[in-house]
């Protein structure tokens, strides 16, 4: 399913009970002024706030060097620029889940800690591009930025509530979708033609 981000703006207007739609997101219409306020947020936000499939990608980790802020630690590793939330770190060669912190250096930059070498990190991307965006994800977006400009746009703290809430509703529906995705366990046929014999 392709969308827009005008389509996404013009849901959470509806939400908001708001039926005049936005022609262009990028419009100088003052409730796309607002909504583009906090959407980078929003978005950001709700990629978060859970492991969505869509934004889950694999990278090897480059090593910095170690300094003070890493004692304790073996190895210290740059946090990707394009990171959102790191969610599990492996070695390269057995892919096990290995223990990992996030950290920040004294000048301020992201770090990742841990005893692995030559690690392998799974974390939610920063997608920025709405046509790579998955229909659930696009809801929960909606509903969020509903949750944030509802007094703004329609001057009613309620209906910022009640679309925090379909929210809630939309990221737990989410992780019963993206659970179905993929293959948990793999039937081995041979298992079952030897335990026949």
């Amino acid at each position: 399913m392709l969308i827009s981000k005008a389509q996404i703006f013009n849901i959470t207007l509806n939400i908001l009970g708001v039926s005049m739609p936005l022609e262009n997101a990028d419009s100088n219409d003052n409730r796309a002024i607002l909504l583009n306020n906090y959407y980078n947020l929003a978005r950001d936000f709700v990629l978060k706030d859970f492991d969505w499939n869509f934004a889950s990608v694999f990278r090897e980790l480059s090593l910095v060097e170690k300094q003070n802020y890493a004692s304790g630690y073996k190895y210290c590793y740059s946090y990707p620029n394009d990171c959102i939330c790191a969610r599990d770190l492996f070695e390269s060669d057995n892919f096990v889940m290995q223990k990992f912190i996030v950290s920040s250096s004294l000048d301020g930059q992201t770090l990742i800690l841990t005893d692995t070498k030559d690690a392998i990190l799974r974390y939610t991307k920063r997608i920025d591009k709405e046509i790579y965006f998955s229909s659930e994800f696009s809801m929960a977006l909606a509903y969020y930025l509903a949750s944030l400009t509802s007094n703004v746009i329609v001057g009613s703290i309620q209906k910022g509530e009640l679309a925090f809430e379909k929210y809630q509703k939309i990221i737990k529906h989410a992780k019963v979708l993206n659970a179905s995705e993929g293959a948990g366990y793999i039937y081995d046929e041979s298992t079952y033609l030897d335990s026949r014999s």
